[in-house]
């Protein structure tokens, strides 16, 4: 389908067993207009809580990404697995935190995170590599997510960073375990070519001094990265709120970061 003078993209959908919680999560493709027209390989971009990504039908408050609608005019071609988050509030949270947290927060949540991004490695992504014609080397494979799942992908690219060498990490939820992301983040390796793009919203906090706190915890990250060579893109969205829609706002910025700067 052509519009405007460009191909469109498509998305095709298919369910998999989510082995951590033990139940099917939608996964959700975008493949990039002329996609069936060749034989192009192409970058691949795992997105968190996928039912948000592409219509706001599908999307938990009603307003999406759509990112289709960027992609389709966007002058890079690439491929975004979305993946669904689970439904239910409080799995969703230990899905997509890395650590156990402290008594005293969320009654000391026994995060998941590490399996969900172990399923997300050995499981979907050979899949995916193996469905589609991706680049599946790591400077070729990103990862992006909001709140929590802003969070995992920190985690992702700090972690596992054999497989991520992008992440786009919108209003992450830091604040949960900014002590021990910090300091995984010192003592990991990093590659120079990791990029990561970290944003926070004006008005996610309750007062300035709140947001003098918020800035100097995502500025730390941020210069813990830079310091093994990598590059790292902190970004404060001014009157930014945490939600989908100001979120969106920032796709442009964060993707040209990332894959094209």
């Amino acid at each position: 389908m052509e519009q405007n003078g460009k191909l469109q993209g498509r998305i095709e959908q298919f369910e998999m067993l989510f082995s951590p919680g033990e139940d099917g999560r939608l996964i959700s493709v975008y493949l990039p207009g002329g996609y069936d027209e060749g034989e192009e390989r192409y970058p691949v971009m795992y997105m968190f809580d996928g039912q948000n990504a592409f219509n706001d039908e599908q999307a938990h408050y009603g307003q999406s990404w759509r990112m289709r609608e960027f992609l389709d005019a966007w002058e890079k071609k690439m491929i975004i697995v979305a993946i669904q988050s689970s439904a239910e509030r409080d799995r969703r949270l230990a899905e997509y935190c890395p650590y156990h947290l402290a008594p005293r927060i969320w009654d000391g949540l026994r995060g998941r995170g590490k399996e969900t991004l172990d399923w997300i490695c050995t499981e979907l992504k050979p899949i995916i590599d193996h469905r589609y014609r991706t680049l599946p080397d790591r400077a070729c494979t990103g990862v992006i997510g909001a709140s929590m799942g802003g969070l995992m992908s920190l985690y992702a690219v700090v972690e596992y960073g054999e497989v991520f060498s992008k992440a786009a990490c919108l209003s992450p939820a830091i604040r949960l375990c900014c002590l021990q992301l910090l300091h995984d983040v010192r003592s990991r390796r990093m590659d120079a070519d990791t990029r990561v793009y970290l944003s926070w919203g004006e008005c996610e906090a309750r007062d300035r001094k709140m947001l003098t706190h918020m800035t100097a915890q995502h500025l730390k990250l941020a210069n813990a990265i830079i310091a093994h060579g990598a590059r790292a893109y902190p970004f404060l969205q001014e009157e930014g709120r945490h939600c989908e829609e100001d979120w969106r706002k920032l796709i442009g910025d964060c993707m040209r970061f990332l894959w094209l700067e």
